[in-house]
């Protein structure tokens, strides 16, 4: 067990400083790290200190034992424990908040944390939608999880609001571990999807199995195809870690989540469901040129991802390429759907949130770093694309 926090000394108190159990955690994974991080800002700002129960130590009698030793005011509980996640009742009267409990009528009514799968699914739909494709999907691995059943029948909204069919891949992995290898059936459906589709992934996990079904089908993408997962986090399977690198993925904010489950057992404001939206799209070169056979937008997609915050601007990129300024802007937007200064403005911005929510820079220098010439023209961009202050940002994050 480990002292997760940054608060006050007990003698500064006199006393020992409210804490927070964090339970059945895997802090191998990058998810519970971030929403780890998420609780150990709120409960800095307080002078509270977060302790963990690690998943392979996480037993009744150990929880019970860190219990009646730290006394915790509250507790958040991850919900790993495939014979039964610890209810309610097992914290003795601790309030407790969860992330993923499960899905059963005794569980209804059990305080959680979420996100917003609605959001992600538009958010995911937004992206493949920018290249025009010819056709969409979705596929997935599991089909009787509320939060992917919600992200597949959102998706299949929008697409059928856009005029398109979107038919569902189901793959059952019946629980079984990850293989390296996609199964046959798999790749073939890959090599059967019509030219210029877009994949929508329902988790990153599967999105990097589709990725590889992709490419043993030999379907490149973006030229031939799109994908989308979701998650945004780094790969623990060692077969995935070629693949992330190249998959566009929806960014869950796991931070603010960790921050909203401390939030609500520090103002006692237990509730059914409290839900946070996802962050962005971290786009990789499974989006990058939307299914479009442009060689040289796709350069140039690359140039904005190295050098948009070193202060790359949309007449320096122009420049690089044959032809007029305009022409290059008319190709830019037929391939991508939006002009090259919107590309350069969101690789600025993902850089500045990763700066905002990870380090103490100041707004200037957050600004400077990110791109942007003043820290005015940063603070208005930021507020127009957010609706919040950079300040306000970090501070709901922290």
């Amino acid at each position: 067990m480990k002292n997760a926090g940054n608060g006050k000394t007990a003698a500064a108190q006199g006393g020992s400083p409210p804490t927070i159990l964090y339970v059945d955690c895997q802090l191998r994974i990058e998810r519970e790290r971030r929403r780890l991080e998420g609780m150990r800002r709120y409960a800095s700002g307080r002078g509270w200190r977060v302790e963990t129960l690690d998943h392979t130590d996480c037993t009744p009698a150990a929880l019970k034992e860190a219990l009646e030793r730290l006394r915790p005011i509250g507790c958040v509980a991850e919900c790993w424990r495939r014979k039964g996640t610890f209810p309610p009742a097992a914290f003795q009267g601790v309030p407790v908040v969860y992330f993923g409990p499960p899905e059963t009528p005794e569980w209804s009514d059990a305080p959680r944390v979420e996100c917003d799968e609605a959001a992600v699914a538009r958010m995911a739909f937004r992206e493949l939608s920018a290249g025009k494709p010819s056709a969409y999907t979705v596929v997935s691995f599991w089909k009787e999880r509320k939060w992917q059943r919600e992200r597949i029948d959102v998706f299949r909204e929008c697409c059928r609001e856009a005029g398109f069919d979107c038919p569902f891949a189901y793959f059952p992995d019946n629980s079984a571990p990850r293989t390296a290898v996609p199964t046959r059936s798999l790749v073939e459906w890959a090599a059967s999807l019509p030219l210029h589709s877009a994949v929508f992934a329902v988790n990153d996990g599967c999105a990097f199995i589709v990725a590889d079904a992709l490419a043993r089908a030999g379907r490149a993408y973006p030229r031939t195809g799109t994908l989308v997962g979701v998650d945004g986090t780094e790969p623990h399977m060692p077969q995935d870690r070629d693949i992330a690198p190249k998959v566009s993925s929806v960014v869950l904010d796991h931070e603010m989540a960790g921050y909203l489950a401390a939030k609500s057992l520090g103002e006692r404001s237990l509730r059914k469901a409290i839900v946070f939206p996802p962050l962005l799209v971290n786009r990789r070169a499974s989006t990058r040129g939307h299914g479009r056979r442009e060689p040289r937008i796709l350069e140039a997609m690359d140039m904005i991802r190295r050098e948009a915050c070193d202060g790359l601007t949309a007449a320096e990129l122009a420049a690089r390429f044959p032809g007029t300024r305009q022409l290059f802007q008319l190709r830019f937007r037929e391939a991508m759907g939006h002009p090259p200064l919107d590309e350069i403005l969101n690789v600025r911005l993902e850089r500045a949130m990763e700066l905002l929510v990870h380090t103490d820079r100041t707004i200037a220098v957050v600004a400077s770093l990110s791109g942007f010439r003043t820290g005015c023209d940063f603070w208005h961009f930021f507020r127009k694309r957010t609706g919040l202050s950079p300040l306000r940002f970090r501070r709901e994050r922290r």
